[in-house]
């Protein structure tokens, strides 16, 4: 226990100067830690060394020391900044004023301050003591409207469209006008520049480049001097159409005519032809509709786009979608007509040559005619036919509807039978005049219509017999006078009552038969 007590009294001295250098520590830390703490308090309310604006350094300023510096530096230069657009003899002026320009200040500023202030104290005044080295951007707002008529008024005098090559054949004759390059603006990269010359201000006057680009044509002469001959023609008859029948073959014709289809693009006749309306020149013509024979508006015009079917299938021009009619047409045997109808049917065809087509079409004489132009070399010396087998016949009933209010031995038809059809189409291949492939197309069915026929059970009334006519009454004859007679005359009594007058022959011979 006494050696205990020594050991303790001689540590005493090691003891009492470790707790002192613990409590200077502490002393020291906690100074460092107030220090530290008042530094950075200092700096809550301004911005941290080495931060700027738009490479203006702001450090330790205040919030309103900011807003007067960029007062000063932009808000004013913004009054005077103009920038000029450039692009060859052409020039454009803009004054940033006139866009109605409005400094994000307050973002921009809070952003400033609060740059750092979020992390804890070591670290804050880590940033106080060695600096920030950061550029905040103040982001000019400008009316966007404004901008774009801007742009839009520079790409009205710089740009302009390419043109294509075009090709022309009239009697088969083949001429070729070259195309021509366009010229766009580079919208993109122009936006782009024009923002960042709108955000730099330096108060005084700015200028960019406009950066443009050449815009190459779809279609050039070298494609198109491919073109060389007909690969194909067919032609059907509308000569009884009625007027209105025939100016709608026409118009569709038309539309269709001259249109170039590059390998690879598929041709729709709805889309070539448009919306069949009266404002488009359309006339109402004979239409089917649920089986019916109606007049609307384009009627005839499935026979332009069964014509050119048959032309490009002679091309070996392969549908992307074809209908046939729901009823036999007069113009196209069963399984070789293409119905269309705006919205609903389409046909269309694609071009896989490595060679552009060229579609002619012709409407006169009563007749349409389409030819199929590309290049004669590729085809080879085969030839396209489109054909139809296994036809058969769907006979319509009758239905008899007797009608007495009708004549007996009259009729009409309510509803006029339709012959149905079912047939099979293919293409034939033909190399040298030699059949050497056939391919199914389709197999169509065309509906029947059932007819009624109206039938008359009224019987005719007899006619009445003759009233027989009454023979005249027989004229009485006076027998011839006798002088004696002449002298003695006639008595005549007049009976007044009855008013009647009663004559009295006084002579003894009897009157002759009437």
């Amino acid at each position: 226990m006494n050696k205990n007590i020594k050991i303790n009294k001689k540590m005493k001295p090691y003891v009492n100067i470790i707790l002192t250098a613990v409590i200077i520590t502490f002393i020291l830390i906690l100074s460092y830690v107030l220090y530290t703490k008042s530094l950075v308090d200092a700096w809550e309310n301004r911005v941290y060394p080495g931060i700027k604006i738009n490479t203006i350094d702001v450090s330790g300023k205040t919030k309103e020391e900011i807003s007067e510096i960029i007062t000063d530096n932009f808000s004013k230069s913004i009054e005077t900044q103009k920038l000029l657009a450039k692009f060859k003899d052409n020039s454009f002026e803009l004054e940033y004023k006139s866009l109605n320009p409005q400094l994000n200040l307050d973002e921009t500023i809070k952003e400033a301050i609060g740059y750092g202030k979020d992390g804890k104290l070591f670290s804050k005044s880590k940033l106080i003591r060695k600096g920030v080295n950061r550029n905040l951007e103040i982001v000019i707002k400008y009316d966007e409207q404004k901008i774009n008529s801007f742009k839009d008024e520079i790409k009205s005098k710089i740009n302009y469209d390419a043109k294509n090559a075009s090709i022309k054949i009239s009697n088969g004759n083949i001429s070729i006008v070259p195309e021509e390059e366009g010229l766009m603006v580079k919208e993109t990269e122009f936006d782009k520049e024009l923002r960042k010359n709108l955000n730099n201000i330096k108060n005084e006057k700015s200028e960019l480049e406009i950066p443009v680009e050449n815009v190459k044509p779809k279609i050039t002469k070298e494609q198109l001097v491919k073109i060389n001959g007909k690969l194909s023609t067919f032609s059907t008859s509308f000569g009884s159409s009625s007027a209105d029948r025939a100016a709608n073959l026409i118009l569709a014709t038309k539309f269709c005519n001259g249109k170039v289809l590059m390998p690879g693009e598929t041709f729709s006749y709805n889309e070539t032809v448009g919306e069949r309306t009266y404002a488009r020149g359309f006339r109402n013509a004979a239409v089917f509709i649920n089986n019916k024979v109606v007049d609307d508006v384009g009627g005839g015009i499935c026979q332009v786009s069964t014509t050119l079917y048959r032309a490009a299938m002679r091309a070996n021009l392969r549908s992307v979608e074809r209908h046939n009619h729901s009823m036999k047409t007069s113009y196209s045997d069963p399984g070789l007509d293409a119905t269309v109808a705006w919205g609903a049917l389409d046909y269309k065809f694609k071009n896989n040559y490595d060679f552009p087509i060229y579609i002619e079409g012709i409407a006169q004489n009563r007749y349409v005619t389409f030819n199929i132009y590309g290049n004669v070399e590729a085809m080879g010396n085969k030839t396209y036919e489109l054909i139809a087998e296994n036809v058969q016949r769907i006979e319509p009933s009758i239905k008899i509807v007797e009608d007495a209010s009708v004549a007996e031995g009259s009729s009409s038809w309510d509803v006029s039978p339709v012959t149905g059809y079912r047939s099979t189409s293919y293409l034939v291949t033909y190399e040298n005049g030699t059949a050497i492939k056939k391919e199914l197309i389709s197999k169509d069915v065309y509906n029947k219509v059932d007819g009624i026929k109206r039938v008359g059970t009224k019987k005719d009334a007899p006619e009445p017999a003759p009233t027989p006519t009454p023979a005249p009454a027989p004229i009485p004859i006076d027998p011839p006078k006798t002088e004696q007679q002449g002298n003695q005359g006639t008595n005549s009594t007049t009976n007044q009552q009855n008013g009647q007058t009663t004559s009295t022959n006084n002579s003894s011979n009897p009157s002759p038969a009437r």
